[in-house]
């Protein structure tokens, strides 16, 4: 014996049909625009003893021989890294100074598809580490004495003291970016990125940062 369809019954399951469609045809469309990630978080870490507060002018440091010929860094800055940087410096009310000696330096990195180390990145910037090399409690895990690894597709920010080139903060989240996307969607995932990154700063120099895990590692 044969069950009968009602008329109810078959318009429920062309409905069902028609959304599965739709739903498989929207997933399919937004995979192909971009394989730009959604941000996890970001992580920051800084010299405990540093009056940020007092810093209100900045300015990119000048780019060595070993970035001008780094492919990752070629990269990102040809993406648009240093204008979403400008974009929410401006936003904290931090002015780039183009003719003064400024308050601080500012460097950015991208790890590409290797990912990179803090000693290899320390090592590209030629840092001076100082006493970015502990922490306040002297466990030897300050911003660059770390065996930390970034993961690929990271942008970094660091800021460095005006005088000896020494780090004094870095932050860091995932973008996801690829050679693949095109300008529009790399550029929305670096204001996202640099966003989850500027967020904390200045950070605040009280006992209750003292407590901030480094890294989360």
């Amino acid at each position: 014996m044969h069950n009968k369809l009602t008329f109810t019954d078959t318009v429920f399951k062309a409905t069902i049909f028609k959304s599965t469609l739709l739903y498989l045809g929207i997933s399919l469309f937004l995979g192909a625009c971009s394989s730009i990630s959604s941000l996890v978080g970001g992580r920051h870490k800084h010299d405990y003893a540093q009056n940020f507060e007092s810093m209100k002018r900045y300015n990119f440091s000048p780019i060595s021989t070993k970035l001008s010929s780094d492919p990752d860094f070629i990269f990102i800055r040809n993406s648009g890294a240093r204008l979403a940087i400008e974009n929410a410096m401006a936003e904290k009310k931090l002015r780039k100074e183009r003719h003064m000696t400024p308050d601080f330096w500012l460097n950015y990195y991208f790890t590409g598809e290797k990912g990179i180390s803090v000693n290899q990145l320390n090592d590209l910037f030629n840092y001076n580490l100082g006493l970015a090399w502990d922490d306040k409690y002297g466990t030897g895990k300050g911003i660059a004495n770390s065996t930390y690894n970034f993961s690929k597709r990271t942008l970094i920010i660091d800021l460095v003291s005006r005088d000896n080139n020494r780090l004094i903060w870095r932050g860091s989240a995932p973008t996801g970016i690829t050679s693949d996307d095109n300008e529009q969607s790399r550029r929305k995932a670096l204001d996202s990125a640099v966003e989850v990154i500027l967020d904390p700063f200045p950070p605040e120099n009280n006992f209750e940062s003292l407590k901030t895990p480094v890294f989360d590692e």
